[in-house]
């Protein structure tokens, strides 16, 4: 069984893994260097939509569960293989976006696909170890991790210009409150932690960890736009391809720490390794719930093949980022839309058969 804080270093990794790769770029192409303003509407429509969940979940049944009951089979299958491909398009691109980048960052002589081969054999031995041993790391991990991420913002406060952030509002309201919404696709890991829900001790972990969560991983994300924003004047924040590089390469304490962005991105790649290697074995556990196998663990190399087999279609890093964009767009529709959906038709379709019986 998993704890509500190894639950909440879940969630709260997926969604800073999230702004350590792309977001942050397309939340600045939208509003301006008023992304934090939009980080934090977001963060707190996260709040809202997750409430309506807390509020439809109150049992130890994910909503794989809740659609068998309800539906039997035929809706038990159809949700697994809507759950099954929101995940997999919310996972599928880092397995082309982090060998790029580590290639770019760490490894500029080693080819991308060695470093996807090695990556995707982490991904796998990793999964193979089974949900709970990952998040007993995640647990052990988060607080370094943690230690790291608020020394990184300490040191780029001699690069900060406050009028890097003016005009406050960026782009506009519009720009903010509508086009910024699509920022909650970071938040639609939420997903996966409604998945683990068989695995926790009492259906409270579920309301703590997912509360922590999205305040935690919502206060990073803020944090970031606002660092970033503060070092980089609009337009030219929204150009990089990726932000979090080009504001570790500001720092520099001095001649021999010229070069600490490789320190940051060391744990930044730990970081995305556990994050893969969970989201495969979730994905491996969404499929065999849906179709009712005994184990797992065999699930975990196809899937990850065909997962790889659709992100090496696209000819540059640049193309991969393109989708990516389009997917965060819209991912966080159907990431909140199917679970409060069947939520919905669980908590009509009980009350419809206590009425009945009663």
């Amino acid at each position: 069984m998993l704890t509500d804080k190894q639950l909440s270093s879940i969630i709260i990794n997926a969604i800073v893994v999230k702004v350590i790769i792309t977001f942050p770029r397309d939340m600045f192409t939208y509003c301006g260097n008023a992304a934090w303003i939009a980080g934090i509407y977001t963060t707190a429509v996260a709040f809202c939509l997750f409430y309506v969940l807390k509020k439809l979940y109150t049992t130890r049944k994910n909503v794989i569960s809740m659609a068998d009951d309800v539906g039997g089979t035929p809706l038990r299958i159809i949700t697994g293989l809507a759950v099954f491909a929101v995940l997999s398009i919310n996972f599928a691109d880092i397995i082309r976006v982090f060998p790029e980048i580590i290639r770019l960052v760490l490894l500029q002589k080693t080819y991308a696909e060695i470093i996807g081969t090695v990556f995707i054999i982490t991904l796998v031995l990793g999964a193979w170890c089974g949900i709970e041993s990952i998040a007993r790391v995640h647990q052990i991990f988060l607080p370094i991790a943690g230690i790291v991420f608020v020394g990184f913002l300490i040191c780029l406060i001699e690069d900060i210009e406050s009028v890097n952030l003016l005009p406050i509002l960026g782009n506009g309201i519009k720009a903010i409150f509508i086009d910024g919404l699509s920022g909650l696709s970071v938040f639609a890991d939420l997903l996966l932690l409604n998945i683990l829900i068989p695995y926790m001790k009492d259906v409270e972990d579920y309301k703590k960890s997912g509360t922590r969560s999205i305040l935690i991983g919502g206060g990073c994300m803020v944090l970031v736009f606002i660092a970033y924003g503060l070092c980089y004047a609009y337009p030219v924040s929204s150009e990089f391809i990726i932000p979090i590089y080009q504001l570790e390469r500001l720092i520099n304490l001095s001649d021999f720490f010229s070069r600490l962005e490789a320190l940051f991105q060391f744990i930044w790649a730990i970081s995305i390794l556990l994050y893969g290697t969970l989201y495969l074995a979730v994905l491996a556990e969404v499929w065999r719930e849906s179709f009712k196998l005994h184990h797992a663990k065999p699930l975990v190399a196809p899937i990850v093949i065909v997962a790889t087999g659709i992100f090496v279609i696209p000819a540059s890093l640049n193309d991969v980022l393109y989708y990516e964009g389009i997917i965060n767009r819209w991912l966080y529709i159907p990431a909140f839309a199917v679970p409060i959906i069947i939520g919905i038709i669980y908590k009509l379709f009980h009350v419809k058969h206590y009425n009945k019986f009663e």
